[in-house]
């Protein structure tokens, strides 16, 4: 069976940047932003679409893996919020860039999206479905970000990375793994309600302020169910695709996972037994860029030569909903 690998890279970020000020104006302690180590983010422009962004990534991806779009065979796109509801961002990109003879489709898994999008891309390449397929992941939540939550506002980030899969005789997938628990279903998303100091709206009225809002629960709330799946799923989809590819923790040369807050993440590298210079973490200048975040890192990473030929490199993400998913790779 054909091996499918990583062959090109791409990421862009918004020039705007909101930082700690900004952060404060809006209503956030500051004990908050030190706890969550989430200092600064970038915000899209107006006159930006959460496409445009991908697009960006997408030709330097393409550049890095020195191809053109018309080599381009499918396009896989995650969005957490898609530019058009019910449509997806990846025919969009296969216009703009030029792709004209790829397929496209969507794949949500909020956060984590990149690791099914990845996963799926590696069996169309292995079956000889497709020689050459671009994958994306952004985020552009700030545009419906809760005013009253600084979970929110303060969190959540913008931007978009992508990558090239394609045939590759020594790198590629190892294992996988991917976990759901559909339970904490109304945990996070995205919600048509009123913002109200302190709390999310279950139930709402007809109002000048209601309108799409992201939104998180039970953040402080260190006893509850929900609290503990997202420290513990993470470190738990590590192990069982390890254990799919017969390795240990030990054998990992570096993890690139999800980014969310310092508590959460700092508890999966503790839970896994992995040193902070084995992970690449970004959280404290992008914050979560949802989908776009594991494509960001893998990116800068690499571009960083924090990831060589031969590594074993280890994919993280978790998403809304919620599911957790990993990957384990050799590059």
């Amino acid at each position: 069976m054909i091996k499918a690998g990583v062959i090109g890279t791409g990421s862009y970020l918004p020039e705007k940047r909101e930082t700690i000020d900004d952060f404060l104006k809006k209503g956030a302690t500051r004990e908050l932003i030190e706890k969550w180590g989430v200092f600064e983010h970038r915000v899209m422009a107006e006159d930006e679409t959460v496409t445009d962004m991908e697009v960006k990534a997408s030709k330097i991806a393409l550049e890095q893996a020195g191809i053109g779009p018309e080599d381009i065979d499918l396009i896989i796109s995650g969005s957490a919020i898609p530019r058009q509801i019910g449509v997806p961002n990846s025919n969009a990109i296969q216009y703009r860039i030029g792709a004209k003879r790829s397929a496209a489709f969507d794949v949500l898994m909020a956060c984590g999206s990149a690791i099914p999008e990845i996963i799926i891309a590696a069996q169309f390449i292995s079956l000889k479905q497709y020689r050459y397929i671009l994958l994306t992941g952004s985020c552009h939540l700030t545009r419906i970000a809760d005013p009253s939550d600084p979970a929110s506002f303060v969190v959540i980030g913008d931007g978009a990375g992508a990558l090239v899969m394609g045939p590759s005789e020594s790198s590629g997938i190892l294992s996988f793994d991917i976990q759901t628990k559909g339970e904490f279903f109304d945990y996070c998303g995205a919600k048509i309600k009123k913002p109200k100091k302190g709390s999310i709206e279950r139930d709402y009225y007809q109002s000048s302020q209601e309108r799409l809002y992201f939104y998180i629960e039970d953040v402080e709330n260190a006893s509850s169910g929900v609290v503990r799946y997202l420290v513990s799923s993470v470190p738990a989809t590590v192990k069982k695709a390890l254990s799919n590819a017969k390795l240990t923790i030990n054998d990992i040369d570096i993890l690139i996972s999800h980014q969310n807050i310092n508590p959460l993440v700092g508890n999966w590298l503790k839970m896994l037994g992995i040193p902070m210079e084995k992970a690449h973490l970004t959280y404290s200048k992008y914050g979560n860029m949802s989908a776009a975040n594991i494509f960001v890192n893998l990116d800068e990473a690499f571009q960083m030569n924090k990831i060589k030929k031969g590594d074993i490199v280890v994919l993280a993400g978790q998403g809304a909903g919620f599911s957790v998913g990993s990957i384990v790779m050799k590059w």
